[in-house]
């Protein structure tokens, strides 16, 4: 098998709609059809530390359930920074995150962000968390290379410009980051989603059901799993 990118150009590979054109970046939201890919150059790279992905394509974040830690954290995405919403500034609010992967381990970490500037400036707030698988998880993601439950521990502030991850839409203020420390989340990995791009799937408690998460690439080879899943326009 062969790692796949991420934020991969497919978009005129069919007319994708919904989360597909999401994943695939060819979203007709604002963040999601400008600037360069993550990592801030002309590649669909991402970083794998803690640095600032610049720009979309947005991913999706439409997977998650309370407490499981693994989604939109706690901001809206509609009139972020303009329009009467309160904010001066918008930025982009996205999740990452970068593990060594097996049949059966899971180990690594996953950050929460807000980039300034609508996704084209620095990251101003990073929190992350430890990832480590915990068991097995649900049945039902017929076409995942792999399926681990994981758990969260261990978060960080690695970067909160002026206290802006508390203060902004992306939420993360004391009472969210303990509510997702110690919560626990499915994730699964499939190779070209619906043909397109690979993506990370977690499972929805609340539905029961599999979902994309985000773009991601894995190989068996390497071993090591990478996702960005932009969450879109973000008031700060």
């Amino acid at each position: 098998m062969t790692a796949r990118g991420i934020g991969r150009a497919a978009c005129a590979c069919a007319p994708w709609v919904g989360a597909i054109l999401a994943l695939s970046g060819c979203s007709g939201d604002d963040a999601g059809n400008e600037g360069p890919a993550p990592g801030g150059g002309a590649g669909a790279g991402m970083t794998g530390e803690a640095g600032s992905p610049a720009a979309p394509p947005i991913g999706m974040g439409g997977s998650d359930s309370a407490g499981s830690g693994g989604a939109s954290s706690g901001g809206g995405t509609s009139g972020a920074g303009g329009g009467g919403s309160g904010f001066a500034e918008s930025g982009v609010c996205g999740a990452r995150g970068q593990s060594p992967v097996s049949a059966d381990s899971f180990s690594g970490y996953e950050e929460f962000y807000l980039i300034g500037d609508r996704g084209f400036g620095t990251d101003i707030c990073v929190v992350r968390f430890d990832v480590s698988r915990v068991g097995e998880a649900p049945a039902g993601c017929d076409d995942c290379v792999w399926t681990h439950r994981v758990e969260y521990s261990n978060p960080q502030i690695l970067t909160d410009v002026d206290g802006v991850c508390g203060s902004s839409e992306l939420g993360m203020n004391s009472a969210r980051i303990d509510e997702i420390d110690a919560s626990q989340a499915a994730y699964g990995f499939v190779d070209e989603y619906s043909g397109h791009v690979s993506v990370l799937m977690k499972y929805d408690e609340t539905t029961s059901t599999w979902g994309p998460n985000g773009n991601a690439s894995w190989s068996e080879e390497v071993g090591e799993l990478r996702f960005d899943r932009r969450d879109g326009i973000c008031g700060y």
